[in-house]
Protein backbone atom coordinates (compact mmCIF):
# COMPACT_ATOMS: atom_id res chain seq x y z
CA UNK A 1 0.00 0.00 0.00
CA UNK A 2 2.57 2.30 0.57
CA UNK A 3 4.63 1.67 -2.87
CA UNK A 4 0.98 2.21 -4.22
CA UNK A 5 0.35 5.73 -2.51
CA UNK A 6 4.24 6.65 -2.95
CA UNK A 7 3.66 5.89 -7.04
CA UNK A 8 -0.11 7.89 -7.18
CA UNK A 9 1.79 10.91 -6.05
CA UNK A 10 0.21 13.72 -3.97
CA UNK A 11 0.55 11.54 -0.49
CA UNK A 12 2.95 12.61 0.74
CA UNK A 13 2.17 13.62 4.47
CA UNK A 14 -0.03 10.39 4.32
CA UNK A 15 3.20 8.68 3.45
CA UNK A 16 4.99 10.78 5.95
CA UNK A 17 2.84 9.09 8.39
CA UNK A 18 3.12 5.70 7.57
CA UNK A 19 6.74 5.96 8.07
CA UNK A 20 6.44 7.41 11.76
CA UNK A 21 4.11 4.17 12.01
CA UNK A 22 6.68 1.87 10.98
CA UNK A 23 9.37 3.24 13.09
CA UNK A 24 7.00 3.17 16.05
CA UNK A 25 6.52 -0.32 16.07
CA UNK A 26 10.11 -1.18 16.23
CA UNK A 27 9.95 -0.74 20.44
CA UNK A 28 12.64 -2.84 21.14
CA UNK A 29 15.30 -2.02 18.41
CA UNK A 30 13.67 -4.93 15.96
CA UNK A 31 10.59 -5.48 14.17
CA UNK A 32 9.22 -8.93 14.42
CA UNK A 33 11.71 -10.73 11.94
CA UNK A 34 14.37 -11.17 9.42
CA UNK A 35 12.02 -11.35 6.41
CA UNK A 36 9.64 -8.64 8.00
CA UNK A 37 12.81 -5.93 8.96
CA UNK A 38 14.09 -6.31 4.98
CA UNK A 39 10.56 -5.66 3.36
CA UNK A 40 9.97 -2.51 5.90
CA UNK A 41 13.58 -0.73 5.09
CA UNK A 42 13.08 -1.43 1.45
CA UNK A 43 10.31 0.30 1.00
CA UNK A 44 10.59 3.41 3.66
CA UNK A 45 14.66 3.93 4.09
CA UNK A 46 15.02 5.58 0.65
CA UNK A 47 12.46 8.45 1.60
CA UNK A 48 13.88 8.24 5.10
CA UNK A 49 17.40 9.10 3.75
CA UNK A 50 16.12 11.53 1.02
CA UNK A 51 13.93 13.37 4.03
CA UNK A 52 16.90 13.37 5.99
CA UNK A 53 19.12 14.99 3.49
CA UNK A 54 16.37 17.72 2.56
CA UNK A 55 14.73 18.74 5.85
CA UNK A 56 16.68 16.75 9.08
CA UNK A 57 15.40 17.29 12.17
CA UNK A 58 16.10 20.67 14.63
CA UNK A 59 14.92 21.26 18.19
CA UNK A 60 15.06 25.02 19.72
CA UNK A 61 14.77 24.90 23.33
CA UNK A 62 14.70 28.21 24.95
CA UNK A 63 16.55 29.86 21.20
CA UNK A 64 19.30 26.96 21.36
CA UNK A 65 19.54 25.08 18.58
CA UNK A 66 19.57 21.60 18.68
CA UNK A 67 20.91 19.45 15.76
CA UNK A 68 22.97 16.40 16.92
CA UNK A 69 21.29 13.64 18.69
CA UNK A 70 20.60 11.69 21.01
CA UNK A 71 20.90 15.06 23.52
CA UNK A 72 20.28 15.15 27.39
CA UNK A 73 20.10 18.86 29.27
CA UNK A 74 19.17 20.10 32.65
CA UNK A 75 17.17 23.26 32.42
CA UNK A 76 16.12 25.22 35.49
CA UNK A 77 14.41 28.09 33.76
CA UNK A 78 10.58 28.48 34.80
CA UNK A 79 9.24 28.98 31.77
CA UNK A 80 10.72 26.09 28.79
CA UNK A 81 9.66 27.18 24.98
CA UNK A 82 10.09 23.86 22.66
CA UNK A 83 9.74 24.28 19.14
CA UNK A 84 10.84 21.63 16.05
CA UNK A 85 11.77 21.86 12.47
CA UNK A 86 12.17 19.14 9.91
CA UNK A 87 10.17 16.44 8.61
CA UNK A 88 12.67 13.41 10.53
CA UNK A 89 10.74 12.12 13.82
CA UNK A 90 12.32 12.94 16.92
CA UNK A 91 11.48 11.37 20.07
CA UNK A 92 11.02 13.51 23.01
CA UNK A 93 11.08 13.00 26.81
CA UNK A 94 10.80 15.68 29.62
CA UNK A 95 10.82 15.15 33.79
CA UNK A 96 11.36 17.14 37.10
CA UNK A 97 12.24 15.56 40.04
CA UNK A 98 11.69 17.41 43.07
CA UNK A 99 11.40 15.98 47.17
CA UNK A 100 7.80 15.09 47.72
CA UNK A 101 7.38 15.31 51.38
CA UNK A 102 3.88 13.90 51.42
CA UNK A 103 3.39 12.37 48.34
CA UNK A 104 -0.35 11.08 47.46
CA UNK A 105 -1.50 7.64 45.28
CA UNK A 106 -1.39 8.55 41.46
CA UNK A 107 -3.35 6.01 39.22
CA UNK A 108 -1.50 6.28 35.84
CA UNK A 109 -0.46 4.15 33.45
CA UNK A 110 -0.43 1.58 36.48
CA UNK A 111 -1.97 1.45 39.56
CA UNK A 112 -0.67 0.33 42.45
CA UNK A 113 -1.54 -0.93 45.80
CA UNK A 114 0.38 -2.38 49.20
CA UNK A 115 -0.47 -4.76 52.10
CA UNK A 116 1.30 -6.69 54.32
CA UNK A 117 0.30 -10.30 54.98
CA UNK A 118 0.35 -13.11 57.61
CA UNK A 119 -0.81 -16.32 56.01
CA UNK A 120 -2.59 -14.31 53.17
CA UNK A 121 -4.42 -12.48 55.32
CA UNK A 122 -4.25 -8.87 55.82
CA UNK A 123 -2.57 -7.32 59.01
CA UNK A 124 -2.18 -3.53 60.34
CA UNK A 125 0.71 -4.34 62.88
CA UNK A 126 3.73 -6.12 62.54
CA UNK A 127 5.38 -8.09 65.11
CA UNK A 128 9.01 -8.35 65.67
CA UNK A 129 10.72 -11.55 64.92
CA UNK A 130 7.73 -12.53 62.95
CA UNK A 131 8.32 -12.61 59.23
CA UNK A 132 5.45 -11.02 56.90
CA UNK A 133 4.87 -10.40 53.73
CA UNK A 134 4.82 -6.88 51.96
CA UNK A 135 2.71 -7.84 48.97
CA UNK A 136 2.30 -4.84 45.94
CA UNK A 137 -0.43 -5.77 43.63
CA UNK A 138 0.41 -3.43 40.17
CA UNK A 139 -2.78 -3.28 37.67
CA UNK A 140 -1.50 -2.25 34.24
CA UNK A 141 -4.11 -0.63 32.34
CA UNK A 142 -2.62 -0.91 29.22
CA UNK A 143 0.46 -3.64 28.19
CA UNK A 144 4.24 -1.94 28.86
CA UNK A 145 7.62 -2.74 27.75
CA UNK A 146 10.55 -2.57 30.42
CA UNK A 147 8.82 -1.59 33.28
CA UNK A 148 10.51 -0.92 36.72
CA UNK A 149 8.51 -1.72 39.87
CA UNK A 150 10.48 0.15 43.24
CA UNK A 151 9.03 -1.56 46.49
CA UNK A 152 10.37 0.76 49.82
CA UNK A 153 11.10 -1.41 52.96
CA UNK A 154 10.19 0.03 56.32
CA UNK A 155 13.09 1.14 58.52
CA UNK A 156 12.48 -0.86 61.21
CA UNK A 157 12.33 -4.07 58.94
CA UNK A 158 14.72 -6.70 57.03
CA UNK A 159 15.26 -9.07 54.48
CA UNK A 160 14.09 -12.63 55.40
CA UNK A 161 14.65 -13.68 51.92
CA UNK A 162 16.05 -12.30 49.02
CA UNK A 163 15.14 -15.13 45.99
CA UNK A 164 14.65 -14.12 43.12
CA UNK A 165 10.86 -14.53 41.56
CA UNK A 166 10.09 -15.32 37.60
CA UNK A 167 6.34 -14.17 37.10
CA UNK A 168 5.45 -11.27 35.86
CA UNK A 169 8.03 -11.74 32.92
CA UNK A 170 10.02 -11.01 35.62
CA UNK A 171 14.19 -10.64 34.84
CA UNK A 172 16.05 -9.47 37.88
CA UNK A 173 15.68 -8.69 41.00
CA UNK A 174 18.27 -5.77 43.46
CA UNK A 175 18.01 -5.19 47.32
CA UNK A 176 19.25 -2.41 48.61
CA UNK A 177 18.84 -2.01 52.30
CA UNK A 178 16.15 0.66 51.46
CA UNK A 179 13.92 -0.90 48.45
CA UNK A 180 13.76 -3.78 46.42
CA UNK A 181 14.21 -2.95 42.81
CA UNK A 182 12.78 -5.19 40.26
CA UNK A 183 12.88 -5.28 36.46
CA UNK A 184 10.36 -6.52 34.28
CA UNK A 185 10.36 -6.86 30.12
CA UNK A 186 7.00 -6.39 29.99
CA UNK A 187 4.17 -6.20 32.18
CA UNK A 188 0.66 -7.01 30.00
CA UNK A 189 -2.75 -5.60 30.80
CA UNK A 190 -3.94 -6.41 34.02
CA UNK A 191 -2.99 -7.33 37.76
CA UNK A 192 0.34 -8.49 38.62
CA UNK A 193 2.01 -9.21 42.23
CA UNK A 194 5.21 -8.91 43.32
CA UNK A 195 6.10 -10.34 46.84
CA UNK A 196 9.08 -9.70 49.44
CA UNK A 197 9.50 -11.55 52.56
CA UNK A 198 10.38 -9.39 55.03
CA UNK A 199 11.36 -9.91 58.66
CA UNK A 200 10.02 -6.87 61.54
CA UNK A 201 13.21 -5.71 63.95
CA UNK A 202 13.10 -2.91 65.82
CA UNK A 203 9.67 -1.88 67.48
CA UNK A 204 8.45 1.62 67.02
CA UNK A 205 5.87 3.60 64.01
CA UNK A 206 7.57 3.76 60.95
CA UNK A 207 7.07 5.37 57.42
CA UNK A 208 6.28 2.90 54.49
CA UNK A 209 7.28 4.84 51.32
CA UNK A 210 5.22 4.78 48.39
CA UNK A 211 5.98 1.82 45.93
CA UNK A 212 6.01 2.60 42.24
CA UNK A 213 5.94 0.79 38.90
CA UNK A 214 7.04 2.95 36.47
CA UNK A 215 8.47 2.81 32.47
CA UNK A 216 12.38 2.57 32.84
CA UNK A 217 12.74 4.68 29.44
CA UNK A 218 9.50 6.86 29.94
CA UNK A 219 9.20 7.32 33.20
CA UNK A 220 6.40 9.81 33.11
CA UNK A 221 4.03 6.44 32.35
CA UNK A 222 3.89 5.34 36.37
CA UNK A 223 1.57 4.96 39.11
CA UNK A 224 2.39 4.67 42.49
CA UNK A 225 0.78 3.92 45.85
CA UNK A 226 0.48 6.90 48.73
CA UNK A 227 2.84 7.11 51.92
CA UNK A 228 1.91 4.93 54.91
CA UNK A 229 2.71 4.20 58.68
CA UNK A 230 3.68 0.81 59.59
CA UNK A 231 3.82 0.04 63.47
CA UNK A 232 6.07 -2.70 65.10
CA UNK A 233 5.28 -4.24 68.66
Amino acid sequence: MYKILRKAGGQEALLQSIRGYFLEQRKAGYWRNTYESAQILETILPDILQEEAQSAATIHINGRKITQFPYTDTLTADNIVISKQGKTPVYFTAYQQFINHAPEKISGLFDVSSVFSDSNTAIATLEAGKPVTLTVTVNAKKTADYVLVEIPIPAGCSYADKSQQWRNNEVHREHFKEKVSIFCTQLTAGKHTFTISLLPRYTGRYYLNPAKAEMQYFPVFMGREALKQVYIH
